[in-house]
């Protein structure tokens, strides 16, 4: 890609950031706020966030960041939390996962951004009624057709009528309950 092609694509991000994300709103960045660069990453990454217009800007940790050197710049950050948005819990990491807290019960949903939307096939394969999805900027194009961040809202709407995928004895009526290896 062309330094033109990289600055004309942080641009339109940037702005479309702006145009969805309130000043007094909160941000969720899930990871890879900006590519390390051999010099110039801090300064990169202080003129993003001094162009993003909101004030409360929340970073989960991914594999591209230098925490120790960019922490300074988000009101929180964290590798993995949750939130809990119109009664609708939330897990945010980076990293897509299998299981989560509340997965097992399909009450939780789970959000995540490493893969560029390269996964989600198969994710959809390997655990059919999943509760999480990929909401970096390339599955935002390839599902709303621009590259922009969802609100919760949108998530809620894409993701409602899964059921959950459970992997463990949670809900497999074949195993025995709590109350049965209790008595």
């Amino acid at each position: 890609m062309t330094p033109e092609a990289v600055a004309l694509m942080d641009d339109t991000m940037i702005d479309n950031i702006n145009k969805m994300v309130g000043v007094d709103d909160i941000l969720w960045h899930l990871g890879d706020f900006a590519l390390p660069g051999k010099r110039d990453y801090v300064e990169k990454c202080e003129a993003y966030r001094e162009r993003i217009q909101c004030r409360d800007v929340r970073m989960i940790w991914g594999n591209h960041d230098q925490p120790d050197k960019i922490k300074h710049l988000f009101s929180e950050c964290h590798n993995l939390t949750d939130v809990t948005v119109n009664s609708q819990m939330f897990v945010l990491c980076h990293y897509a996962m299998a299981v989560w807290d509340g997965s097992h019960r399909g009450k939780s949903i789970m959000i995540y951004g490493h893969s560029h939307s390269n996964a989600e096939e198969w994710l959809n394969n390997s655990f059919p009624g999943r509760r999480s999805m990929d909401v970096g900027v390339d599955n935002a194009y390839k599902i709303l057709g621009g590259f922009r961040p969802f609100s919760f809202e949108e998530i809620i709407g894409i993701l409602k009528d899964k059921p959950g995928h459970a992997i463990d004895h949670h809900i497999d009526p074949d195993a025995p309950s709590e109350e049965s290896l209790n008595s």
